[in-house]
Order: structure tokens, then C-alpha cells, then sequence
């Protein structure tokens, strides 16, 4: 087994951790290496890629790996950690089951974006949460179109709308008023941000479904961003196209914690009655 190590480079409790299991692993007769500036390249050569940081550090990582279909295992050294499979002081009981093979892979999917501007493509992006169009930094709202396999849904009039996953909808969709929904439940949720109306609702898509947003006005900057990380600006009669990726994202996820479990500890969502009727 070869693994590779994606830290995040600027929390020192990550390098530090970095090490320690470089020792553990190697004590183990595995093969490792840090990659600190993780691409498509240096990533296709591993077994799995352990990933220590946050959700965005994993959802950097995850991106890459899965258009070379290679698993990522997480390990939380940020704050919410939606996406990591373990805490660090859990992280070495964790890796004796994966170097005992005692996991599942996960597979979960991933959208890709296309945006075309007077009859052309002019860029395509990959999520594993979301794409979200939205307004620049003055409070003006922006008129949207949306559209599923060329069927008119409805126009928003809004701050902004969020094209998300199953995996994103605990993300930038959740804040916003949209559904929770299981991963492994596959579809593409539309959620309107602060729309100009009392009958604005989220919208489930199948996830063969191919949803279309087009930007009929807008009076100042507008930006896709992907996952929250990168931003790609648009311009007026500008379309985005959003459909499900060819390759889904693989997780290593070991027996016993599941995504309710997650969403529970994560979200300390009540669990029984008699939670609620405590808090």
C-alpha cells in the first residue's frame, strides 16, 4: 500500500500530526509522501490519500482524486468537519482498521458547471458541494431564470441561488433554508438565497437531470463560485449549465459511524422527544 499525505500547511497541528504518522505508517512497511500543493498528477499514483485539515481542505482534495478515481480518508483539524471520517485523537485506532482493509468506499456525487456566454463556453468547473451564483458586495438583488432538462422552473429574484449535492446540502444550502439530504441519496438541490418572495422553496432535481441558471440582469458584479473556494465572474444573459459529474468522489468510511451520527454530533440535532423537551 502507497499513501500519499495532503496536509493543510498552515495549521501547525496538522504538520505536527503529519509527522506522527509518517512514523506510523512507515513503522508499518508503508509507503508515504507528503504532498503539500496537492494536483491531478501527484495524486493518481496512491492507494488512498489521507487529507488532515477541514472540510475545504478536503474538499480541494476530493475534487482532484476523484477524476482519478483514487479514495480519500479525512481527518478533521478544523472546526466543523462535516466531510472528515475521524477526530486526531482518534486517528490511530482508525488507521489500524484501514491498514487492516476494515472499510467501505463511499461514492459520493460530484456536479460540474459549464458557462456559456453569447453561444460559447467559456469554462467548466467541478463541485462536490455546490456552485453558487450571487451578487457582489453592495445589497442589490440579481434576476435568475432556472431551468431542468429545458423546462421552465420559475425565475428568482434574489440575492443569489445555490446548485448543490447531496454532500453540499449540510453546507452553504443549509443556511439558506435548503433540505438535508442523506449523500448517498443522489439529486441536485436548487435553493433560492433570500429571494424576493414568500413562495420561494428549494427544488429537488434527479440526478440525471440537467439544470440550466441564466442571469437576466444584473446591476453589479456577479460570481459563480465552486465550492466556495474558487470564483469565475459572469455578465448578463450569461447561462450556467449544471449536470452530474462522469466520476464520483470516493471516501473511506469505516464501520459503525454513520451520516446521521455525523449530522447529529455535528449539528447537535436532538434525537428523542425527551432531547427536545430537555434543550
Amino acid at each position: 500500500m502507497e499513501i500519499g499525505i495532503v496536509p493543510h500547511t498552515g495549521k501547525p497541528v496538522a504538520m505536527a500530526l503529519t509527522t506522527e504518522l509518517e512514523t506510523f505508517l512507515h513503522s508499518r512497511g508503508v509507503k508515504t509522501q507528503i504532498i503539500e500543493e496537492p494536483n491531478r498528477d501527484n495524486l493518481e499514483q496512491f492507494d488512498i490519500v489521507i487529507v488532515l485539515g477541514g472540510d475545504g481542505t478536503l474538499l480541494n482534495a476530493a475534487r482532484l482524486t476523484s477524476e482519478v478515481q483514487v479514495p480519500v480518508f479525512g481527518v478533521n483539524v478544523g472546526h466543523l468537519g462535516f466531510l472528515t471520517e475521524v477526530e486526531t485523537d482518534g486517528l490511530f485506532p482508525a488507521l489500524e482498521k484501514l491498514l487492516a482493509r476494515d472499510y467501505q468506499l463511499e461514492e459520493r456525487m460530484l456536479i460540474e458547471a459549464s458557462v456559456k456566454r453569447q453561444g460559447e463556453i467559456i469554462g467548466t468547473f467541478l463541485a462536490l458541494n455546490d456552485f453558487v451564483i450571487t451578487r457582489g458586495t453592495f445589497a442589490r438583488i440579481i434576476d435568475l431564470s432556472t431551468f431542468v432538462d429545458s423546462q421552465h422552473v420559475t425565475d428568482y429574484v434574489a440575492d443569489g441561488i445555490i446548485i448543490s449535492t447531496p454532500t453540499g446540502s449540510t453546507a452553504y444550502s443549509l443556511s439558506a433554508g435548503g433540505p438535508i439530504i442523506e449523500p448517498l441519496l443522489e439529486s441536485i438541490c436548487i435553493t433560492p438565497i433570500c429571494a424576493h418572495s414568500l413562495a420561494s422553496r428549494s427544488v429537488l432535481a434527479r440526478p440525471q437531470a440537467e439544470v440550466c441558471v441564466r442571469l437576466n440582469s444584473a446591476s453589479e458584479e456577479v460570481m459563480l463560485t465552486i465550492d466556495g473556494q474558487h470564483g469565475f465572474p459572469l455578465q448578463t444573459g450569461d447561462q450556467v449549465t449544471i449536470k452530474r459529474a462522469k466520476n464520483p468522489a470516493l471516501f473511506v468510511k469505516l464501520s459503525g459511524r454513520g451520516f446521521f451520527q455525523v449530522l447529529h454530533s455535528r449539528l447537535r440535532m436532538p434525537q428523542t422527544w425527551g432531547d427536545i423537551h430537555e434543550e
